[in-house]
């Protein structure tokens, strides 16, 4: 019986490996590295789409493939920038865009204004209607305030270290 434990936990690591991480699909961690440096992106002179996001976000996850064509489409002619709400670098923008859910994308014009924010789960035609508009030069989006299913700026309580024991000194 050990032994059929232990290979049944090895081929789960070995589906989890050969799915997830060798996919060779895109990744939140590859849209993260073609992502344009927001300073840069500010001041380039074209359009831009923030999305802010965190590696455990599920819907942010979710939305990786629609992201990646879009982005593919429009590389060109509109930034994308990535900020890992989960980097304190990024409090200030956090705070400045109202993100208080995840994925949280606005999408700027190419003097750096922001014309509209979606949050969450979104229909790709949001996103793609969105990016098309800024890369037409287009001031008005046809999806100015979309809001879907969201993840909180917090992890999951599982990956969280919780405080298990209570010490004589604690006053909890």
């Amino acid at each position: 019986n050990t032994g059929l434990a232990g290979a049944a936990v090895a081929a789960g690591v070995a589906l989890f490996v050969g799915t997830r991480l060798l996919s060779g699909g895109p990744s939140l961690a590859a849209l993260e590295q073609e992502s344009i440096p927001l300073d840069l992106a500010l001041n380039n002179g074209r359009p831009t789409v923030v999305e802010f996001y965190a590696d455990w976000c599920e819907v942010c996850r979710e939305l990786v493939p629609a992201e990646y064509d879009v982005e593919q489409q429009y590389k060109d002619k509109v930034n994308f920038v990535m900020l890992n709400v989960e980097n304190t670098k990024w409090a200030p923008e956090v705070q400045e865009y109202g993100v208080n859910g995840i994925p949280h994308f606005v999408f700027m014009d190419a003097e750096g204004k922001p014309l509209a924010a979606a949050v969450g789960r979104l229909p790709r035609q949001v996103l793609e209607g969105n990016v098309a508009a800024l890369a037409g030069g287009k001031q008005q989006l046809p999806y100015a305030a979309v809001r879907g299913q969201t993840s909180s700026l917090a992890p999951p309580s599982s990956m969280v270290a919780s405080k298990t024991s209570v010490g004589p000194r604690d006053h909890a």
